[in-house]
């Protein structure tokens, strides 16, 4: 078992075992719900538009070019849309 411990600015480390075997890197979130049984913290990854581009792309329309479904995709993460 692994333990960590929260600091006087409420700051908590995530132990380096924890990290490596959930592949946590710089720029990974985590989003904490506390509920009526516990504590629960779920991932979210940092993702680039270009990355999404692939996963979309099966989505797109025809005859849209790759610039503008990558200016689409632009647009929605500087809106905060989420996929």
């Amino acid at each position: 078992m692994t333990h960590s411990t929260i600091t006087s600015k409420g700051q908590v480390t995530i132990p380096a075992e924890i990290r490596e075997a959930l592949s946590l890197k710089k720029g990974d979130k985590l989003v904490w719900t506390a509920t009526e049984v516990g504590l629960s913290a779920v991932i979210e990854r940092a993702v680039t538009p270009d990355e999404v581009y692939g996963l979309l792309r099966q989505f797109a329309k025809p005859g849209t070019t790759r610039e503008q479904e990558r200016a689409a995709v632009a647009e929605a993460f500087s809106r905060g849309e989420r996929l």
